[in-house]
């Protein structure tokens, strides 16, 4: 048998009734939103692929490699002739080339010698490369959604771009014939790259990629540059070994022809190594702007092949392996 309850308690039935159903409808319509948020999401994201960018990091990281390893020799090669143009000439300037002494830890020479300028340019490319490497990691650890905190992106975009600044006044310094003029390097764009940090969007993603195509061209040109200026210089160095060789050949009073023969047959291997090297990373900065392209495009249209990216994937294999085949043949 029904109890018939009193108005009161009546009315806080229907009233609690009435909100169990809305908490209910609220619930439903939250998991909805969520859903669809989430669906969003990833409908913003679906065409990010961060193993693109982990692979363009790679790259450039081998090519970097590679070419800081040609750069040292040049730096040898460069200091061997300053040493052969010194040990063969009798009124060559000695005393030009010796330290003087200075005040606390300061010193200076009358006259640099050649090697010294080549030994500069390499420390200013291994500047320019970390800079430019770090590039690189951010955009790969941004795509991999590595950096979560603002302050920390915000951090690295500005010591990047204090890097960048510095580099310029370097490259402005170098002393590098007309036969490799300096190329200009470009400011890092931060903002939609942070906004892809905050929001996760792919637009912002593809739109920071396209900002700093100016970066990328400006680095590329400039390593291109360099190479040219190593393939120069270690011209020089050669044919001014090959002519110490032949005034020792030359001198009858000069024993070890079959030491003088062995340091050419090794100069020859080397020098020929090192040229072929010099090309294929003239090829791997030649495709490294359309390869930073492709992750913009890649970013935008997932299904649209990355042939850019892929041939400079290969290119930097080629250029790693044939620096550690010169490397072991040494």
């Amino acid at each position: 048998m029904s109890r018939v309850l009193p108005d009161g308690e009546f009315l806080r039935f229907v009233k609690s009734r009435v909100r169990d159903a809305r908490r209910s409808a609220a619930r439903a319509v939250n998991r909805r939103i969520s859903a669809y948020g989430f669906f969003l999401l990833c409908l913003g994201c679906a065409s990010l692929k961060p193993e693109a960018f982990h692979g363009f990091q790679n790259s450039v990281s081998v090519a970097r490699k590679g070419l800081e390893t040609e750069m040292a020799r040049n730096v040898a090669w460069t200091r061997e002739a300053d040493v052969q143009y010194l040990a063969n000439r009798k009124d060559a300037p000695l005393s030009a080339y010796m330290v003087k002494e200075a005040r606390g830890y300061e010193w200076s020479m009358d006259a640099l010698p050649p090697h010294g300028d080549a030994r500069q340019t390499l420390k200013t490319l291994e500047e320019l490369n970390a800079a430019f490497g770090a590039y690189a990691a951010l955009l790969a650890d941004a795509a991999k959604g590595q950096i979560k905190d603002e302050a920390d992106f915000d951090g690295r975009a500005a010591s990047l771009n204090d890097s960048l600044r510095d580099l310029k006044e370097a490259l402005a310094e170098l002393k590098t014939s007309d036969k490799a003029p300096i190329a200009g390097v470009s400011a890092f764009a931060a903002g939609s790259l942070r906004l892809f940090v905050e929001n996760r969007r792919a637009k912002d993603l593809e739109k920071a990629v396209r900002e700093n195509q100016p970066l990328v061209q400006g680095y590329a040109a400039q390593c291109r540059s360099l190479i040219l200026l190593v393939r120069s210089d270690l011209k020089a160095a050669y044919a001014d070994q090959v002519e110490a060789l032949h005034d020792k050949w030359d001198d009858k009073r000069s024993p070890g022809r079959i030491t003088l023969t062995r340091s050419l047959f090794n100069l020859n291997e080397e020098y020929a190594s090192a040229m072929e090297i010099l090309q294929a990373l003239d090829a791997a900065y030649t495709m490294l702007p359309g390869a930073h392209g492709d992750l913009a495009e890649g970013v935008a249209h997932s299904r649209k092949p990355r042939a850019a990216l892929s041939a400079l994937a290969r290119s930097a294999e080629h250029v790693a392996r044939l620096t550690q085949d010169l490397e072991k043949s040494r």
